[in-house]
């Protein structure tokens, strides 16, 4: 394979170049941008060689997670792990209604108060949360 130096755009690379130039990123001493930069003549890498990383199989693809609100005080749930392998007993199907009780009875004990905490905010502070309905 023979890897031409010198500018050349991201397209312009094969997967055979793309995967010889991360082998010689990961055993190389050079960092990503110099890496890049002695393949393309480009000083800013912008993120390239790490997709070309998953793509070709070399780390695992980014997971999109988004963020937890502001008031999310639980612990995360397995309920992941739980749709990769199915329930096989009776029991393990009743511990998972019981937890999954548990969780509703705390996010209805939640509900509630964040509903006081508006009817005190609005009543006794003055501060108006709520949408009135008349308006536009």
């Amino acid at each position: 394979m023979n890897l031409k130096k010198g500018i050349r755009s991201e397209a312009y690379f094969s997967w055979e170049e793309r995967e010889a130039i991360i082998k010689e990123y990961q055993t190389g001493d050079l960092s990503k941008s110099e890496i890049w930069e002695k393949y393309t003549g480009q000083r800013m890498e912008r993120g390239r060689l790490l997709r070309w990383m998953r793509k070709l199989g070399y780390i695992p693809e980014k997971k999109t997670e988004r963020r937890k609100s502001f008031f999310y005080d639980q612990q995360p749930t397995s309920s992941a792990l739980d749709k990769k392998e199915p329930y096989k007993t009776p029991e393990e199907l009743q511990s998972k209604i019981k937890e999954l009780e548990k969780q509703l009875e705390m996010s209805r004990i939640k509900a509630e108060g964040y509903e006081l905490m508006i009817k005190i905010a609005e009543n006794e502070l003055n501060i108006p949360i709520r949408k009135k309905h008349d308006t536009k």
